[in-house]
């Protein structure tokens, strides 16, 4: 009987172990939850990155920057040639760094997963991100009639070419 009593014993430590384990897993705090209750019932914080109503309002954002630099471009007097030479930028497959090593290029300016320089079409129209300031040094050697403007109306000039989209299967 005291062997038994033992056995109890133990199962009823490790009953509230495994308790108190889970507890502690549910009800510790994460920068992605919020805990409402202690019984483990959770919701997503309004300022995580991944929740719909960030993503709504990041995709706001960036269609407000996308109108004003419409707007912008519109009031641009670009040259047709300008216009050509950043277009095919935006289209082409070379790598916008070319100043040395690739071990040397900016990290802003490599692939993520080869570590290798990326073209300027990744560069140019990623629609998530403006292009790093870096990648308009390369379009400036590369297409020098661009060479006399500044980032931003480069910047600006982009959006609307940014807008018809390509598929890069098609270069």
């Amino acid at each position: 009987q005291a062997e038994q009593s033992a056995v109890e014993q133990g199962s009823s430590r490790t009953h509230m172990w495994l308790l108190a384990a889970a507890s502690a897993i549910v009800l510790t705090p994460s920068p992605r939850v919020a805990i409402t209750s202690p019984c483990a019932a959770v919701r997503m914080m309004a300022d995580d990155d991944a929740s719909p109503q960030s993503r709504a309002v990041k995709q706001q954002k960036r269609e407000a920057v996308a109108a004003a630099r419409r707007t912008t471009a519109a009031e641009l007097t670009l040259s047709g040639e300008e216009v050509e030479a950043l277009t095919a930028a935006s289209k082409s497959l070379d790598p916008c760094w070319r100043e040395g090593a690739a071990e040397d290029c900016p990290t802003a300016l490599k692939s993520v997963f080869t570590q290798q320089p990326i073209d300027f079409f990744a560069a140019l129209r990623n629609p998530q991100e403006d292009p790093d300031p870096a990648v308009w040094i390369g379009v400036r050697k590369t297409w020098p009639v661009l060479a006399e403007r500044s980032d931003d109306d480069l910047l600006a000039a982009l959006q609307p070419i940014k807008d018809v989209r390509v598929d890069k299967r098609s270069l």
